[in-house]
């Protein structure tokens, strides 16, 4: 999913915030240079964008949904930071392909 799909007409009336994932304290890396963002929706859902690609949500419930097919190293830290962030654990490759992928 990409961000214009996300930001549709809709989320943008009821209203959004946008800002930079900080790689967890687990990390020696300080920051991700502005390639991972958090995108909060005025209801409460959280999205992570990695690169120009939404890759994963969690809801207003704390529930992690998988919205992308692929895996990439530099993504995986992103989501790693992202989960961590929500108070969930990290995740591994093989934890990450037995997700099912949810079409937005």
């Amino acid at each position: 999913m990409y961000r214009y799909q996300l930001l549709n007409m809709e989320n943008i009336r009821r209203g959004f915030s946008e800002y930079e994932l900080i790689p967890n304290c687990s990390r020696r890396q300080k920051s991700f240079y502005g390639k991972a963002k958090i995108i909060m929706l005025a209801n409460g859902d959280k999205y992570l964008q990695s690169y120009e690609t939404i890759v994963a949500k969690i809801d207003r419930k704390g529930k992690f949904s998988r919205l992308w097919y692929g895996w990439s190293a530099t993504t995986a830290k992103h989501i790693d930071s992202f989960r961590r962030e929500n108070g969930l654990p990290g995740i591994c490759k093989a934890d990450w392909e037995k997700l099912t992928v949810i079409e937005q």
